[in-house]
């Protein structure tokens, strides 16, 4: 059985049976995530197996990462990938979670006849997957002065009433309070000589 299968290895040369189109260039950061739709005739292959492989470095082989039918999946090397496979629309949706700097290179999405081992190729995808770039927040402390608020110590200057008499205040009313007095002094004593005069 296909999903019992050990990876097999593609020869290019059979590949190129089929039409690969344009090479679709896509990129992407490590841990992001791929999506591609290869559209195909769901008259004509509705029930055959649907592939999406790698090819090698040497670009000589490509390796089978996933195939699919209406009834089986043979998952075979990467199992961050799934290939949904919409026979009613003739569409197969490729799907790789997580995807990491080593998973760049050139993809192929078709049909795949595994008696004559052969591919129908779809689709030709060239992915590129930079690392992840860690936003490095760099928090500026925001030299902020604050001025503490000052109580000053020194007492308010109340006003307090002076106990001092009045007269002691200055010299100029002692003076003034020492002739009102002698004057009524003396008016007194005029008085008081007036009265005895008169009787």
């Amino acid at each position: 059985m296909m999903a019992q299968a050990a990876p097999l290895l593609l020869l290019l040369p059979l590949l190129l049976m089929g039409s690969q189109g344009e090479v679709l260039p896509v990129k992407y950061q490590e841990g992001q995530t791929l999506r591609v739709n290869c559209g195909y005739n769901p008259q004509r292959a509705e029930k055959r197996w649907k592939i999406w492989c790698k090819v090698r470095e040497d670009e000589r082989w490509c390796e089978r990462i996933i195939t699919r039918n209406s009834v089986d999946t043979a998952q075979l090397t990467d199992l961050q990938a799934s290939l949904v496979d919409d026979t009613y629309t003739g569409t197969i949706t490729i799907t790789t979670s997580n995807l990491r700097v080593k998973d760049s290179g050139i993809y192929w999405c078709g049909i795949y006849d595994p008696v004559s081992d052969t591919t129908d190729v779809l689709r030709t995808i060239r992915l590129e997957v930079s690392p992840a770039t860690t936003s490095k927040t760099t928090k500026h402390s925001q030299a902020t002065t604050e001025t503490p608020l000052m109580t000053s110590a020194i007492p308010l200057a109340t006003s307090r009433p002076s106990h001092s008499s009045i007269f002691s205040s200055s010299p100029v009313i002692q003076v003034l309070c020492g002739l009102i007095v002698t004057k009524s002094l003396v008016f007194t004593a005029l008085v008081m000589c007036l009265g005895r005069y008169r009787s």
